[in-house]
């Protein structure tokens, strides 16, 4: 939808019409660039082997300038003056300068505080940077069916980072790739900063199986009107590998426009992930579904749907013999069945076990529990016990073989300190 001026200048264009009409403007100007390049100090060009068809790049004078004027701004490891792609002037920008800096040992693509649309994947090479003026200033768009930043090279990529702007999808209507994914190699020391995700309609962040991204941080992620209620997550581990990766502060809030369906905001099938706080509302699901082996660690989930689709089983399922430990859970708002569900994985047939459970708060009038705090769906292995820092008569067990000792209720061990 077009917003229309109020002072009778240029109108202003949400984030879905400006993908509709950069697709438009890229398509009537593809290839003007080829001519233009910059060079290294020995006056050879470069180019790389990316999506872009070579680097396109152009010389620029002065960084802040460029940038102002709406250019990409390249600066690489082995050029001796900065370059400047202009976005309306061929369909991949940033992959050409992607492409730039993976031929010249690396650098920083610095994006304008303007919206930028990608014909294509963007796929990063070793010790290359994306940064913005911020999520609500920088925006790169992607068209339908399309990855936004992709992790495939054989090789793998090292020390990669992406900070300061907002990465969108195609929006409603329209089928989306995944915002990040992890497909071939395996990715060491990714370092996001602050990212908003906008407009997909599949996961957002995606490890696919056989690769294991390892060593990678991610600050801070915002993610808004995203539907993957037909994925298995909003972030999905589907991998049996990928050690120490961290995550500080998760605000999602998804949609079920597309899919008709709440989302599970955490799949994980395996390696390691450790979240700071994890802010969920929307129509969201599950806050995490754990299977296999993977080692998971959430210090506090916020959980506050809106317009729930269906009421889940519990709010964290906890589910084979993978560690997790939870900090605690704050339910805000909606219903649920259970807080947390421990039991069997279905993909393994093994039996829970090294799961701890934290503190459980319910605020506000219009959360619902309609069960009980924890389901103990299956008998934990007693050789690797589990824990629940409430008190027993938060437990419900609704497996056959109860008392057999593997789950304990920490809130019921001992004698209280103050009692007489």
């Amino acid at each position: 939808m077009t917003h229309p001026s109020t002072d009778g200048g240029t109108p202003t264009f949400s984030r879905r019409s400006y993908l509709t009409t950069g697709a438009a403007a890229l398509s009537a100007t593809a290839g003007c660039l080829d001519s233009l390049w910059v060079t290294n100090s020995d006056d050879t060009s470069q180019n790389g082997d990316g999506n872009g068809g070579g680097a396109a790049v152009e010389r620029v004078d002065n960084v802040d300038s460029a940038l102002l004027d709406g250019k990409i701004v390249v600066l690489a490891r082995e050029s001796a003056t900065p370059g400047g792609i202009d976005p309306e002037s061929t369909n991949t920008p940033i992959q050409n300068g992607l492409d730039f800096l993976g031929a010249n040992r690396g650098g920083e693509l610095r994006l304008p505080p303007s919206s930028v649309f990608e014909r294509g994947a963007i796929r990063p090479y070793s010790d290359t940077a994306i940064v913005g003026f911020g999520s609500g200033v920088s925006e790169v768009g992607v068209p339908p069916n399309t990855d936004g930043v992709l992790f495939d090279r054989e090789a793998g990529v090292n020390r990669v980072r992406l900070d300061g702007f907002a990465l969108n999808g195609p929006g409603q209507g329209e089928p989306s790739g995944v915002a990040i994914r992890h497909s071939g190699g395996d990715t060491q020391d990714l370092s996001v900063g602050r990212l908003l995700l906008w407009g997909w309609n599949d996961s957002v962040y995606r490890v696919e199986a056989g690769t294991g991204p390892f060593q990678c941080r991610h600050d801070h992620l915002t993610i808004y009107d995203c539907d993957a209620g037909d994925a298995d997550g909003l972030f999905e581990f589907r991998s049996s590998f990928g050690p120490a990766n961290w995550f500080g502060t998760i605000a999602a809030y998804p949609t079920a426009t597309e899919s008709g369906r709440d989302t599970t905001a955490v799949f994980t099938r395996g390696g390691t992930q450790h979240i700071d706080q994890l802010t969920l509302g929307g129509t969201v699901g599950p806050a995490v579904r754990q299977t296999g082996g993977s080692q998971f660690h959430a210090e506090g989930i916020h959980w506050e749907p809106v317009d729930q689709q269906a009421v889940p089983a519990a709010i964290v399922e906890l589910l084979g013999r993978g560690p997790a430990t939870i900090g605690n859970v704050k339910q805000a708002t909606g219903t649920t069945r259970y807080v947390y569900e421990v039991g069997t994985d279905p993909e393994r047939g093994t039996p829970p076990a090294r799961k701890r459970l934290g503190s459980y708060y319910r605020v506000g009038t219009e959360a619902r529990l309609s069960e009980n705090v924890v389901n103990l769906a299956a008998p934990n292995d007693l050789d690797m016990p589990s824990f629940y820092d409430g008190p027993a008569a938060d437990v419900t067990v609704t497996h056959e073989r109860p008392g057999t000792g593997g789950f304990r209720a920490l809130g019921d061990a001992g004698t209280g300190v103050d009692t007489p």
